[in-house]
């Protein structure tokens, strides 16, 4: 069974909230879905494995419009702990990792 069933019920209510805390439109951080769905995937995270996502919008400069996202994943077999998957503001991947107790494969943990 593919991550598009469980997965976009959490990211659709994640990305609403966010856009109206943090300003975004819910339909541009919302296209991230199939990044993160392949990111989980490539590390072998099973769907039955997820519990909840919750998207983050970072603003790591002084501009605006320098931001990118963070989508913290909790696990069903991490007690504390997420798989986070860091992007661009494009969804762009460019780092995995866990924190916590949370280990999947050679994922780096902080």
């Amino acid at each position: 069974m593919p991550f598009r069933s469980f997965l976009p019920a959490a990211l659709a209510a994640a990305v609403i909230s966010l856009s109206l805390v943090a300003g975004t439109t819910a339909a541009g951080a919302y296209d991230c879905e199939a990044e993160v769905n392949s990111t989980l995937q490539e590390h072998g995270i099973a769907q039955s494995d997820v519990e909840s996502a919750k998207l983050l919008r970072r603003s790591p400069g002084k501009s605006p419009s320098s931001y990118t996202y963070d989508v913290q994943v909790r696990l069903k077999s991490c007690t504390a702990g997420a798989v986070v998957v860091h992007m661009t503001k494009y969804c762009m991947v460019q780092d995995v990792y866990t924190t916590g107790d949370c280990r999947v494969g050679d994922l780096p943990n902080y």
